[in-house]
């Protein structure tokens, strides 16, 4: 006979605290958790990583092939400037756009599985499917937010840089908090101008370590990358929090020993005494 005990608890900061901006952003702490998640991860999160540059890749592939045919003409745009065609150009600006709302879903199993890191639970490769049951809320908001982003660059580029930033949070707050889609792109700006400078300086480092990682020949973005994904989970989790349930299943009886209870896949066992198991995972 079992008995479930389940509580709930929050981990780090909470929606009030982000739209006051009543939490603490620091550079070098949030890049130092950053790098000891990174490190410690590294072998289980990388390859969910290269899987979505891959699925990326794919997407910006097939969406440019089928818009231009011959993908000769950008490498004779590369040798001879001055054969520039516009409709190539639109062709690649179209295929960028439809890498990022269509991979979006796994982006966010991406995003899941750092967030899983930042509070302390572990994840397997697999978990990049996690997005996929937020697809829809997901591309939404990961277009309307593009959309958003490329009506302000057409008037201010700066403007179109700081609602990138603004709109940060967004895939997570659906995620994780169930806000819809275009809410989410509301309550992050709201929650990034409230420490817009400490995240800006956070982002800029980010930028600049991406453009060391890409003059390493590309090797050290292998590691930068994860580094990001960790970095958005900590500033996340410092924001809004992140609520994780506990399931602690008690055995009364002294033969049965078997687990019988079961719980997300993303989910970390905590074997207790006395013939009780207890199971964490984000709620």
């Amino acid at each position: 006979m079992t008995k479930d005990f389940e509580r709930e608890f929050n981990v780090g900061g909470n929606v009030e605290r982000a739209l006051s901006g009543d939490y603490s952003l620091r550079t070098g702490e949030v890049l130092r958790e950053a790098m000891s998640l990174t490190t410690k991860h590294f072998m289980r999160f990388t390859p969910a990583i290269l899987l979505l540059l891959v699925a990326q890749l794919a997407i910006f592939y097939i969406a440019l092939k089928l818009q231009v045919g011959d993908l000769s003409v950008i490498l004779d745009m590369v040798t001879d400037p001055e054969s520039v065609d516009a409709s190539v150009v639109q062709a690649i600006f179209m295929a960028n756009f439809s890498y990022e709302v269509i991979s979006a879903p796994f982006f966010a199993g991406v995003s899941l599985m750092a967030m899983s890191h930042a509070s302390g639970l572990q994840t397997k490769t697999a978990h990049i499917a996690k997005g996929l049951q937020f697809t829809v809320p997901v591309i939404l908001a990961t277009l309307a937010g593009l959309l958003l982003q490329g009506i302000a660059g057409m008037l201010l580029p700066f403007v179109s840089l700081y609602l990138s930033l603004a709109f940060t949070n967004s895939t997570l707050l659906i995620c994780e908090k169930r806000v819809p889609p275009m809410s989410s792109l509301w309550l992050s700006l709201r929650a990034v101008n409230k420490k817009i400078l400490p995240l800006a300086a956070i982002y800029i480092t980010m930028m600049c370590l991406f453009v060391v990682g890409a003059m390493l020949y590309g090797v050290g973005l292998i590691f930068v990358l994860p580094l990001f994904f960790h970095v958005k989970a900590i500033i996340y989790r410092e924001m809004f929090g992140i609520r994780l349930k506990v399931i602690a299943t008690q055995d009364k009886s002294s033969d049965d020993n078997s687990d019988d209870d079961s719980s997300d896949s993303t989910d970390q066992d905590n074997d207790n005494s006395n013939d009780s198991n207890g199971k964490i995972f984000n709620a």
